[in-house]
């Protein structure tokens, strides 16, 4: 009986998470958007590149591999469900071109597992593109605190970047 009753109480507060989740600035809470955060720093401490003209480390997220790029989307979605529907839909500039032609495609012929893949590599590229613009801002900010961490401040650094040879 305690079971069930614990099980109740746990499903009673996902419910729970899941309107706060709704009700929040931007469909963002504080913890998932600490996770996002956490993520692009997880990129930026991975992935960041030293430029010598510049004197710093930055990166452009088409820069990351493939593979983490549409993690990133998909958490970017999970946030926001409004720019998760605007990414799947009209408003994706690969919709007329890419999106709906696949679409359209893979319906004719969905027992066609060449069709299947070729519909599923179309729409996960066209979505992640979609959402370059969101998860570059949250690797800027990224950077800036990658930075920030090691030191720097903006007016030690001229582009704000980290210097590889660390703090003067």
């Amino acid at each position: 009986m305690r079971n069930i009753h614990e099980s109740k109480s746990a499903i009673q507060a996902q419910k729970e998470e899941s309107v706060q989740f709704r009700n929040t600035v931007k469909g963002m809470t504080n913890m998932s958007t600490r996770q996002l955060r956490n993520f692009a720093y997880e990129c930026v401490d991975h992935y960041a590149t030293y430029n010598r003209l510049d004197d710093f480390y930055s990166l452009d997220v088409s820069d990351l591999p493939d593979f983490v790029q549409h993690k990133f989307a998909a958490m970017l979605m999970a946030e926001d469900e409004s720019h998760a529907a605007e990414a799947t839909g009209p408003d994706n500039k690969h919709w007329d071109s890419k999106m709906l032609p696949a679409l359209m495609r893979y319906l004719k012929n969905s027992t066609d597992k060449d069709e299947a893949i070729e519909f599923n590599n179309v729409w996960r590229d066209c979505v992640t593109d979609y959402m370059k613009s969101n998860m570059q801002e949250l690797i800027d900010n990224s950077i800036a605190d990658f930075n920030s961490d090691h030191g720097f401040t903006k007016t030690s650094s001229q582009s704000y970047g980290v210097h590889a040879h660390g703090p003067i």
